[in-house]
């Protein structure tokens, strides 16, 4: 009893299922579906493929008796898709089955159900379906969301070859956020093709994003990797910033006052420079103890993470691969919970870039901006210390 979302956006609310378009779907009669949607958020009855698949697409799990079928039906949707960016015709302010042959809607779903049968009948569910089905509904949540987009900011730089250049590609793309939760191998997310580039921006074209609300806030963990790995070694977590409390320890034993940037670039340098490498400050590599945490977590060229994430590494690349995939958990984690916090406010998660949260931040909600700071900081391994900014596009934030 599997169905289809035709199309994704909010205001989209025909489904596909047993060879017909369904405009008032009862979701309860309804057992699978390949991808999340909004509207199913209260169905717990509802299994979803694309989750079962880690990531691959309907391509790579259609079975070879569909597949002749399969792709002469995707090609024609393909061109479709082609056809209205030809015409100019915005596919974000109109419903997809309002734009091709009803005909052909049910075709195309139909095969994409028969996929979806069969990535729930012979694919396994995932350990962690449950925390993958809350990303996505954080994710589906921030992808809903239009960007406010100034591209005429760029104006007063477009000597630079570099600006037209990122100019003429947001001209192209449209003002939302698509993320792939499945992007990379550590678990940080990674944008699909279409999305605005917003892990990629560069920092001084920042300020053409500006917030639908009041301001942005951004929210993010100080030291991050460094308290990932505190955590891992079960050691206490500082409570002020951490680069300025490693300053206090290197300043005794150098007997000079070095900068936050050098004494980050030490601790950054030593903690990624493979295992022999030595900081000089026993008392700083004692409470990291990088070597013990790799013998707990990395065994036969594979690093299996606290949350059971596994990822191959050499011995070099084993530290990196475990800090980047456990903070990487944690972060997304946090970021759920503030979604579910923020469930019938006016704010709301503009994006995730990197491991830092931006709201799109309403004055209406600021008495609630203190418990959402406390509840991003509150992560299973103890309180982590986090910064936060305000700015009034994303190129202006200053620390608060």
């Amino acid at each position: 009893m599997n169905f289809q979302i035709i199309d994704k956006k909010q205001n989209c609310s025909n489904i596909y299922y047993d060879n017909q378009i369904v405009s008032n779907p009862d979701f309860n009669s309804y057992s699978g579906t390949w991808s999340y949607h909004s509207s199913l958020r209260s169905y717990k009855n509802i299994s979803y493929a694309s989750l079962y698949t880690k990531g691959k697409t309907l391509d790579e799990c259609c079975p070879d008796i569909l597949k002749d079928e399969w792709n002469e039906i995707k090609d024609k949707h393909i061109a479709y898709l082609k056809s209205f960016k030809g015409a100019k015709v915005n596919i974000n302010e109109h419903c997809y089955y309002d734009l091709v042959p009803q005909s052909f809607v049910i075709d195309y779903f139909k095969f994409k159900t028969k996929i979806t049968n069969h990535v729930l009948k012979t694919y396994d569910k995932p350990e962690n379906y449950d925390f993958l089905l809350d990303l996505s509904k954080t994710i589906f949540n921030i992808e809903q969301k239009r960007l406010d987009i100034d591209i005429q900011a760029l104006n007063s730089k477009l000597y630079m070859y570099k600006t037209r250049q990122f100019k003429n590609k947001l001209e192209r793309t449209p003002p939302y956020i698509s993320y792939n939760i499945f992007g990379t191998s550590t678990g940080r997310l990674a944008t699909n093709k279409d999305s605005f580039p917003i892990l990629t921006m560069n920092k001084e074209f920042r300020s053409i994003l500006k917030p639908n609300n009041d301001w942005f806030v951004e929210i993010d963990f100080n030291a991050a990797e460094l308290r990932c790995l505190l955590a891992l070694n079960n050691s206490s977590q500082p409570e002020e910033d951490l680069h300025e409390w490693h300053g206090k320890i290197f300043n005794k034993i150098y007997n000079e006052e070095l900068s936050r940037d050098e004494i980050k670039k030490k601790m950054f340098a030593w903690l990624y420079g493979g295992p022999s490498i030595s900081l000089g400050v026993p008392q700083i590599e004692r409470m990291y103890n990088k070597n013990s945490i790799l013998k707990k977590y990395w065994k036969d060229d594979i690093i299996t993470n606290p949350f059971n994430r596994n990822i191959p590494a050499d011995e070099y690349h084993a530290l990196n691969a475990l800090i980047q995939s456990t903070m990487s958990d944690i972060f997304l984690r946090r970021v759920i919970a503030v979604d579910k916090l923020l469930k019938n406010k006016k704010t709301h998660i503009a994006a995730l870039i990197h491991d830092s949260l931006l709201l799109d931040f309403a004055r209406e909600d600021k008495d609630i901006l203190k418990e959402l700071v406390s509840t991003f900081e509150d992560t299973p391994f103890g309180k982590f210390k986090a910064n936060s900014s305000v700015g009034t596009n994303f190129g202006n934030m200053k620390r608060i």
